[in-house]
């Protein structure tokens, strides 16, 4: 039996796995710099992804409108937050 996972589990925090550096940083002392780790930090990698929670019939709504507008969920919603930035005075999103 196979199960499916919600295309969203990609963007979701994991918790850092415990590695052989990271033991040994914990068990130094305070006056001892700990090992340096590569960390991938939140919102570094060129794309991020966000989520955005919908009620049913508002999700519905906006999808039907992108429907009818042939756009995709994703562009309306980067339309919508370019303006909402303009009319504050900011620079529109770049979309990319």
């Amino acid at each position: 039996m196979s199960t499916t996972t919600s295309s969203l589990t990609k963007f979701s925090v994991r918790p850092l796995e415990a590695t052989p550096n990271t033991t040994v940083a914990l068990q130094q002392s305070p006056d001892q710099s700990p090992a340096v780790h590569s960390v991938k930090r939140r919102g570094s990698a060129r794309r991020v992804g966000i989520a955005v929670r919908l009620g049913h019939e508002d999700w519905v709504r906006l999808h039907d409108l992108a429907v009818r507008e042939r756009a995709s969920l994703q562009g309306l919603i980067v339309a919508g937050l370019s303006e909402l930035m303009k009319q504050r005075g900011l620079p529109p999103l770049s979309g990319q």
